[in-house]
């Protein structure tokens, strides 16, 4: 995936996690995150669910992304994105992929998640 100019960044913290089944012997997580956001268009707070199905003991598989940002002059933009994860250590994950918002803007996202902190950061790039 070829990324362009960097346009945001952000820093989220889960709020509650969910996990049932999936097909089969997958299972499914659903997390709520919360966190800052920043970049172009300016600062702001952002909450979403983080949905993965995985197979246990999987090291890598897919993901998708619903949520919400309200930047502090008031404007909401709503987002999805999707695309690939892969385990890089004991509890640490990098994630990669696309997305678009309400506004109709696609971008390539880039974030890692780690357990042990509790933390996913990332950030937002210009896509085409």
């Amino acid at each position: 995936m070829a990324l362009g100019k960097q346009i945001g960044q952000f820093s989220l913290q889960p709020t509650s996690q969910t996990f049932g089944p999936g097909p089969g012997t997958a299972l499914m997580f659903h997390g709520n995150m919360e966190g800052t956001v920043a970049g172009e268009r300016g600062e702001g707070t952002v909450a979403l669910t983080h949905y993965v199905e995985f197979e246990p003991n999987a090291k890598k598989g897919t993901w998708t992304q619903y949520g919400w940002v309200v930047l502090t002059d008031g404007t909401g933009i709503g987002f999805r994105s999707q695309g690939t994860w892969e385990e890089t250590g004991p509890g640490k994950w990098r994630y990669r992929g696309t997305g678009q918002n309400s506004e109709g803007m696609t971008y390539a996202t880039e974030f890692e998640g780690d357990a042990s902190t509790r933390t996913w950061a990332g950030k937002l790039y210009e896509w085409s």
